[in-house]
């Protein structure tokens, strides 16, 4: 019995072998396949890689796609060959290589830029448009122990320095502190500074009697509040803290009493802070 074991356990092992021969044989063949066809992809991705890239080179070297007119328009301040230099652009260059989001984004980092589109028209044009920060009023900015004037717009926002050649006739708010008024480039809101704006924004809707054109500063004490300058007369203007466009509206009417008894000259100051309902007006006697 034990011989007869021992026979059926040697030709289970003679007919184990040629299976596990034949299945190893398969193993190979399904790799040796597997890496041809991995072989096969490999190659026809460097095929194509390679004709991308020389069809791409063409291209480039190609003069359909030379840039031979760009355009810019509303730049006024800033000057058209900050605005190409920004842009990275130049007559002849490839317009495939142009990225106009980019550009845009780089164009509106100069100080006097709020705005810049760019169309590519293909296959060898750019259009630029920009639009300019207006500017609303100057600021005088203390700093330290420097002081610097700057341009701001309707909003309060400060978008560029004055330089001296460029035009400087403007209202100025004075009295404004960087560590204390200013916040994130623009007056801080809730600040005296941002008064000063708010109230100049009201002389600037043209009213004839107190128009923009006539104030000459508003200075920002924070004691006293806003005072108020005009061009043509030294007298200040004190309006105080607070309620500051009933007061320019009470300003209005004794203004337009001034100058209809021609007794503007004879004024020494103004307090629209005097009492809650009355404006007192030194070195002339009004009515009210």
């Amino acid at each position: 019995m034990a011989g007869l074991f021992r026979r059926k356990k040697s030709g289970t092992a003679k007919t184990l072998r040629p299976q596990i021969m034949v299945a190893g044989a398969q193993r190979l063949w399904k790799w040796k396949r597997l890496l041809k066809g991995v072989a096969l992809v490999g190659l026809l991705g460097v095929v194509v890689s390679a004709g991308l890239w020389g069809a791409t080179q063409l291209l480039l070297r190609s003069t359909i796609f030379r840039l031979t007119d760009i355009k810019v328009t509303g730049a006024r301040v800033a000057t058209q060959r900050q605005i190409l230099d920004l842009a990275e652009l130049q007559q002849g260059g490839s317009l495939l290589r142009f990225d106009a989001k980019a550009a845009a984004a780089r164009i509106e980092s100069h100080p006097w830029v709020e705005r810049a589109e760019i169309k590519t028209n293909w296959p060898s044009s750019v259009e630029i448009t920009i639009v300019e920060h207006q500017p609303f009023a100057l600021v005088n900015l203390e700093e330290a122990k420097e002081r610097r004037l700057y341009y701001i717009n309707h909003s309060g926002r400060l978008f560029a320095e004055a330089g001296q050649i460029q035009e400087l006739d403007f209202p100025v708010i004075t009295g404004i502190r960087a560590d204390k008024d200013v916040a994130a480039g623009r007056l801080a809101r809730g600040t005296l500074a941002e008064a000063a704006c708010s109230l100049l924004g009201m002389a600037a809707k043209g009213n004839a009697i107190l128009p923009i054109q006539a104030v000459s500063e508003i200075h920002v004490d924070q004691k006293q509040g806003l005072i108020l300058y005009l061009v043509d007369r030294p007298f200040p203007i004190y309006f105080g803290m607070d309620r500051f466009q009933l007061k320019y509206n009470r300003l209005i009417k004794v203004l337009e009493q001034l100058y209809a008894k021609k007794q503007v000259n004879g004024v020494k100051e103004i307090r629209m802070d005097y009492l809650d309902d009355k404006v007192l007006v030194t070195g002339v006697q009004i009515d009210g």
